[in-house]
């Protein structure tokens, strides 16, 4: 079996690498379009059908890669191009040329419906990306001996949804997860949900870090898919195993499929184990950290956890976000901004910036940007120093360049609370313990849980978004006599390098040890490997 390492090392620098489609070779000036299809599966499963289907072409430009810190692979590195069936079979029979047989690897995908049950406890039918090779004459079996199961990291855009992967303008870790099942002659079905709230039911409210529902969710929906790829595509390999894999929420997802299908016996996906980086696997214990950190680099998370809750646990049944929330962090709109879907996390960061700037000289909510001179309040009168020069303040987000202090999004009241366990009486106690409650049970090690094998943990120790106390926090309950557990020590520390690192270099190695029966318990430190383009 070739390294699924490979394939994402020549395919993504990082789960943010900017890749445009308009900017790949054009070898068909007019790119017909898939029909869409509707289509009803035979199947246990109700109501499963496809409602979009397409084909992919992806293109490693010839370049030579070398291993080393900086100068991540650029844009113009890769080529990746929706393309039509006709398209697809001239590149792998070979008659669009040697090009076609060399270089280019071609996917098949199909949006998926699937009935499943949602966070208000009624039925709906829930959308999920399924993608696997596309193989031609020349190339052979393309039989999949792999399942892998795509977890998705947190997203408040619905256009970052993994069923919107044919229409992204960027490669983003949605096509990370998708490339892994060709690229090197890698074999896999890849099977990608959208959670509730994104694609077919993006008019609902997303259950952010709701462990137990999610997991239950993208279990019935890989069951789905591999229902219908074998029905109509054809039967996966007869030895064929699964592994999930995920980075942020999406580790936490893909540990909390891993403990679904070990506490319910659910063997149809032959699941081996859960590749798991940077997750809150403890939303509890990551809200008093950041309160301890007194630092907020990404509010939406914080903003994400409490409107998640509020909308779908019934433990918050009568609460409101204005219970637990600054009257100047709520006048942000960011709430607004998360129901709507609209913008990323990118994107509400620029607006919260927009807003500090604009409204934080008159005592509205205030970011915290950095300049030469440190950390400043990113605001109108900060906008030059004392001399009239203009400050040079970086404003992009997910390099740790700006924050908020957590007195700017929660009341005194929450603070207190969860820092001491005092009642000031600002915010009613049964709000705040139910909130307590509510996020203590998404906990991955909630319960009387035992572990069984293939849990791996990959952890930065200075994640500035998802704290390592969530990895602590495992591995305090668990402890590592039966999960395997990494901490990562790199000058890349931040969150998306961390998560630039795992996909790039230590996921593939980590994905073969569990699916090659090499895995085994343990604890260890890592360092910083990184592969980048020689100039």
């Amino acid at each position: 079996m070739n390294s699924i390492k490979k394939s994402v090392v020549l395919i993504l620098s990082g789960i943010f690498a900017v890749i445009s489609f308009s900017a790949c070779s054009n070898d068909f000036d007019d790119v017909e379009q898939a029909a869409n299809t509707n289509v009803s599966i035979n199947s246990s499963l109700s109501n499963v059908r496809v409602v979009e289907s397409g084909y992919v072409r992806t293109q490693v430009n010839s370049k030579t890669l070398t291993r080393g810190e900086g100068n991540d692979l650029k844009p113009e590195d890769i080529n990746i191009t929706p393309v039509s069936e006709s398209q697809a079979k001239a590149f792998t029979t070979g008659e669009a040329g040697d090009d076609g047989k060399s270089t280019v690897s071609m996917y098949r995908w199909v949006t998926l419906l699937y009935r499943c049950k949602t966070a208000d406890g009624t039925m709906k039918d829930l959308s999920e990306l399924v993608v696997w090779p596309y193989y031609g004459d020349w190339i052979g079996d393309g039989t999949p001996n792999q399942l892998v199961i795509g977890c998705h990291s947190t997203i408040t855009s619905n256009d970052q949804r993994p069923t919107n992967f044919a229409n992204m303008s960027s490669a983003s870790e949605v096509n990370m997860l998708a490339l892994f099942a060709h690229v090197f002659s890698q074999k896999a079905l890849v099977i990608v949900p959208d959670y509730e709230g994104y694609g077919s039911t993006a008019g609902d409210p997303h259950p952010y870090c709701n462990r137990e529902l999610t997991a239950e969710q993208v279990v019935t929906g890989v069951k789905a898919g591999l229902s219908y790829f074998e029905s109509t595509v054809t039967k996966m390999d007869k030895n064929w195993s699964g592994v999930a894999i995920g980075y942020s929420q999406g580790g936490a997802v893909s540990a909390s499929v891993l403990r679904y299908c070990q506490e319910h016996n659910e063997t149809s996906l032959r699941l081996k184990g859960a590749v798991c980086g940077d997750g809150p696997y403890d939303p509890l214990a990551t809200l008093k950290r950041y309160i301890e950190m007194d630092q907020l680099y990404m509010p939406v998370a914080p903003a994400m956890l409490l409107k998640g809750a509020i909308d779908t646990d019934p433990e918050m049944a009568g609460c409101a976000v204005e219970d637990f929330v600054t009257d100047k962090f709520y006048e942000t709109g960011i709430f607004d901004m998360i129901q709507n879907k609209e913008k990323n996390t990118d994107q509400i960061q620029a607006a919260l910036l927009e807003y500090s700037r604009d409204n934080g000289d008159n005592g509205g909510f205030t970011m915290k940007a950095k300049c030469d001179e440190g950390f400043l309040p990113y605001t109108k009168n900060n906008l030059v120093d004392g001399n009239g020069k203009k400050r040079n303040f970086e404003l992009e987000n997910g390099k740790g360049t700006n924050y908020c202090t957590v007195d700017q999004c929660l009341k005194a009241g929450v603070i207190e609370y969860f820092r001491n366990g005092t009642i000031t009486g600002e915010v009613p106690e049964a709000k705040l313990k139910a909130l307590e409650k509510s996020l203590a049970k998404n906990a991955l090690t909630y319960g009387n849980y035992k572990p069984g094998r293939g849990f791996t943990f990959f952890h930065s120790t200075r994640d500035e978004v998802v704290p390592f106390c969530n990895l602590e926090s495992v591995r305090n309950s668990w402890g590592s006599n039966d999960i395997k557990v990494l901490s990562y020590n790199s000058g890349t520390y931040l969150h998306v390098g961390t998560g630039t690192a795992f996909f790039t270099w230590y996921c593939g190695d980590y994905v073969n040890e569990i699916l090659e029966n090499k895995w085994a318990p343990c604890e260890d430190e890592v360092g910083g490997r990184f592969w980048s383009r020689a100039e």
